[in-house]
């Protein structure tokens, strides 16, 4: 599927969701929230240390001339393939962090895209995080305090529940919809509503 059919998708949801409440939507999509570059250190590290342990302890015997450099071969390769294997750096590295490193780049959409500067304080940054699988709802404090906390939190989790691994804008589509009929009745949308950020999403 193309870039713009993507586009597309997302700015019709939240044309559609904005159209049910005042609140007003930007869509982010970021591959990764953090570089984890020491997470593919370590396991280099590691890989390294245990190719070291069974060179010495091994039933193999490994010519000590040759040692240095089949290490260091290990090493840059392990290093590169941690790198792009998005899957083992989630297993190497834990789960809290991801979710900090998701919640800081949300917070830095909501700043770089001017989220809070609507006139109600009613914008809000929905980014979804490949590498992490999560989705990250930023929500300016005029969302906030109309809602129920707990109704709040539950439809969050809902909305990380349907996180789509495969379809990444579907995901984001889904997430704005949901926001959008959650806030219809506790945010309807003002006689002068009018439609202060860009609907066109970021996707990397």
């Amino acid at each position: 599927m193309s870039q713009d059919t993507d586009t597309t998708r997302i700015v019709d949801a939240v044309e559609d969701a904005e159209s049910k409440t005042s609140a007003e939507f930007v869509v982010a999509i970021e591959p990764s929230s953090g570089s984890y570059r020491d997470v593919d250190l370590l396991f280099a590290i590691g890989l390294s240390f245990v190719a070291l342990l069974f060179a010495f302890f091994g039933p193999v015997l490994v010519a000590p001339d040759w040692l240095p450099l089949n290490l260091s071969i290990l090493f840059a390769v392990s290093w590169v393939f941690s790198a792009h294997t998005p899957y083992l750096r989630r297993i190497c590295c834990p789960s809290i962090r991801m979710g900090q490193q998701v919640r800081e780049k949300g917070q830095q959409h909501f700043l770089n895209q001017g989220v809070g500067q609507t006139r109600g304080r009613t914008g809000i940054l929905v980014l979804i995080s490949q590498l992490e699988r999560r989705v990250e709802v930023v929500a300016d404090s005029g969302v906030i305090r109309t809602v129920d906390a707990d109704r709040w939190q539950a439809l969050l989790e809902n909305i990380q529940a349907g996180y789509e691994g495969q379809d990444l804008v579907g995901t984001g589509v889904q997430a704005v919809n949901q926001l959008g009929g959650f806030l219809a009745e506790p945010l309807p949308v003002s006689e002068d509503d009018i439609d202060e950020l860009s609907n066109m999403p970021t996707l990397h």
